[in-house]
């Protein structure tokens, strides 16, 4: 292989890289819910007796 097929190559795979991190993280940030925008946290940490 040429030097401008593998920096091709290592150009591709890096790219799929990157989009596969950032779909990780919109998945994992799409899950879960910053902090402070629970109102009714203290209600759901009380035990229920």
């Amino acid at each position: 292989m040429t030097q401008q097929t593998k920096k091709r190559i290592f150009l591709i795979i890096s790219i799929l890289f990157i989009a596969v991190c950032i779909g990780f993280t919109i998945d994992i940030f799409r899950k879960t819910s910053p902090p402070g925008s629970k109102k009714h946290l203290p209600e759901s940490i009380k035990s229920k007796e």
